[in-house]
This record gives C-alpha cells, structure tokens and sequence, in this order.
C-alpha cells in the first residue's frame, strides 16, 4: 500500500512539473512573437525613415527642383507630375524600387506646397523670394498608413537679374 502512495504522488508532482513547462513555453513563444513582428515594424519605419531623409536631401541639392528630382530615378520608376508639384515613387516589399505599372507596396511621395498650403505654380522654382514647402511622406499602399514624414522648407532667392 505505501508504494501505491509513492507512484501516485510521483504521477501528481509530474503532471505538475509539465503544467509549468507548458505554461512557462507558450509565454516564452509568445515572447518571441512579439519580438518578431516588433523588429519587423521597426525594419520598416527605419527604411522608410532612410528613404523620406533621401528624398529631402535631393528636393534640398535639386533647388527644389521636382523635374530635377524626378531625373535622379529611372523614368519607369517615377509617377511626377510637375503642374501639381507632386513625385511618386513606388517600392516592392524589400524596398527595392518598382515600376509604375505594378502595383507597389511601399509609396514615397513629394508633395510641394507654398507656406500657407496652396499649390505653386510649375516655374516656381526659377521665381526669387519663393518659399517652397516640400512634405516627404512614405506610406503602406494597400492600408495607406504613414510610416515615416518630414516637411522640408526651401527658399527660392532672388536672383540679380529680377532685382533690375
């Protein structure tokens, strides 16, 4: 009779060392989980980010000059459109870029304004005492959730020939 005490206790301290396990595991998988897709977003908003600071960085060497911009790119890759003083560029799902006619997962966009919001004129870039406000945004295109922006001022001066 006391061996038949000692299995069953031995039986209940078992299933109860592998109850913690189970548990201790799914809190352990799901740790890991988390710190999948936490990587995963943070991958995304740190390439988006990288993008919006190289687009600024061209709209600022280019003068604000979109058609300028837009000649950095293959043609095929771009979507400019110079009277609404917009880009668009397209990007697959390792950020490489693509062309117009598929359709992208990632989009960055340049969308210039003046000061108070309204859009410029196309020569506006070669008009002195133009203050040019580029907003730079990169977004998911199917949900259309903003990963990463940033607004670039830029100052058109005049030049010496206007001044006349």
């Amino acid at each position: 009779m006391k061996t038949n005490s000692k299995t069953s206790l031995f039986l209940m301290e078992l299933i109860i060392v592998i109850l913690f396990f189970s548990i201790a595991s799914v809190v352990c998988v799901q740790l890991f989980v988390n710190a999948y897709s936490t990587n995963e977003s943070t991958k995304r908003t740190t390439q988006g980010t990288v993008i919006v600071q190289g687009l600024a960085e061209q709209f600022l060497g280019c003068d604000g000059d979109l058609s300028a911009v837009s000649a950095l790119y293959d043609a095929a890759y771009t979507d400019t459109d110079t009277a609404k003083g917009t880009l668009t560029i397209g990007y697959d799902a390792d950020w490489t870029e693509v062309s117009a006619d598929t359709a992208p997962v990632y989009t960055a966009g340049i969308t210039i304004t003046d000061e108070n919001g309204a859009a410029l004129p196309e020569d506006a870039f070669n008009t002195g005492g133009t203050m040019m406000v580029a907003r730079i945004d990169v977004s998911d295109a199917s949900s259309g959730e903003l990963i990463a922006s940033q607004e670039v001022k830029h100052y058109v001066p005049y030049r010496l020939e206007e001044t006349r």
